[in-house]
């Protein structure tokens, strides 16, 4: 009860406090009464009457909610692959072939690359929504003032490496000296230049360049010593071709096990993009990693999944079964592998350290701008396959 006091209000002890006074006085005249009629006191001995235990009722806590992910809204994005459809592309493949980016509520358009695609620039200037682009082109794009961004990491190793034979007595890189080397693109090869810087070759001069065809006729007429190879390609080839074992009856030098601690394949996007639709960018990733999961869980069908987007007649489906042996490790270490398509600015920092190392980079570049992880870690749960 409130009472005015000056204009004032005050709490009032009334009612409360003289029930409570009350009720103390009531509990002492009972204990008295009870003593006095020889009741049961702090002395007496207790009742041998039966008693009933009183089992307590288990409280069972409400299991905790899980979060769920905002859905998009039909919108239209377009994705650019870093080359014509392939197994080096699987889990983006079957999220769209299975319906993953419908059920996120994307409408997702695949689009292949190949010769005369410049993937970097498509998703720069606004072509294409995402992309597949090397960290690599990202970093320097960065430095040419290019505002684009990594979301997330596709390759967790580089997809390419150099191979020999294994009696060419080619046993590491410091022994490329003097020899002739394949390379299967056209520009430069920071990667095999740093291999070769932590071997103590100087890059220009230890070795002749040549360039070599997509296929293994170069390789295997001898027009070169050491062969480039790619993960979803070249292993498979080599043992259809020669019926040798992979990679038993070859020397391989791979970038990762050979001093170049480069960062791959990434999806990438626009500065743009990414703050017009961060919705887009979530729900894509979320359908993404679920089709790479699905890809390890069964890659023999995902394969299968695979080829209804590889141009008819291009790359034959027992040879991209035999491939997906190759693309998997590079990718992640299974379907439960929580760090599917997950950022990795560890290697983002080491790929820049060593660009401006060999001189790709001529000027610093800020390893923060070039990618986004905070679409990767907001992006909420994502479905089983």
């Amino acid at each position: 009860m409130a009472v005015n006091n000056g204009g004032g209000s005050v709490r009032s002890r009334g009612p409360i406090a003289l029930s409570a006074a009350l009720a103390l006085v009531v509990v002492a005249a009972l204990v008295l009464l009870l003593l006095q009629r020889g009741g049961p006191a702090a002395s007496s001995p207790p009742s041998a009457g039966p008693t009933t235990a009183v089992t307590p009722v288990p409280v069972t806590e409400p299991p905790p909610t899980e979060a769920v992910a905002e859905k998009c809204k039909g919108q239209k994005v377009s994705f650019e692959l870093s080359f014509i459809p392939n197994v080096q592309h699987a889990g983006f493949l079957v999220a769209s072939k299975r319906g993953y980016y419908t059920d996120e509520g994307l409408d997702v358009e695949i689009k292949g690359a190949g010769p005369g695609v410049d993937v970097t620039q498509d998703v720069a200037d606004g072509t294409v929504s995402l992309g597949q682009v090397d960290y690599v082109d990202i970093a320097e794009a960065r430095l040419a003032g290019v505002p684009i961004k990594a979301v997330a990491q596709t390759y967790k190793k580089p997809f390419f490496f150099w191979y020999s034979n294994k009696d060419s007595g080619i046993a590491d890189v410091a022994a490329w000296k003097g020899h002739t080397l394949g390379a299967i693109q056209v520009g430069d090869y920071p990667e095999r230049d740093a291999m070769m810087l932590a071997a103590g070759l100087d890059p220009k001069k230890d070795i002749t360049v040549v360039q070599q065809d997509f296929g293994t006729d170069d390789f295997i007429a001898g027009k070169v010593d050491i062969g480039e190879g790619v993960v979803f390609y070249h292993p498979a080839f080599l043992v259809g071709v020669n019926h040798k074992a992979w990679p038993d009856d070859f020397i391989v030098y791979r970038p990762e096990d050979n001093g170049a601690d480069f960062a791959s394949q990434t999806v990438a996007a626009s500065e743009d993009f990414l703050a017009k639709d961060p919705a887009a960018v979530k729900c894509f990733l979320r359908a993404s990693i679920r089709g790479w999961a699905a890809t390890f869980a069964d890659p023999k069908a995902a394969v299968t999944d695979t080829m209804t987007f590889i141009p008819e007649g291009a790359i034959p489906e027992p040879h991209q079964q035999a491939a997906i042996n190759d693309v998997l490790p590079i990718v992640g270490s299974g379907a439960s592998d929580k760090t599917l398509l997950q950022p990795t600015p560890d290697k983002y920092k080491a790929t820049i350290d060593q660009l401006k190392t060999l001189g790709y980079l001529t000027e610093d570049v800020d390893v923060a701008k070039t990618y986004d992880s905070s679409f990767y870690d907001s992006m909420g749960p994502v479905p089983a396959p």
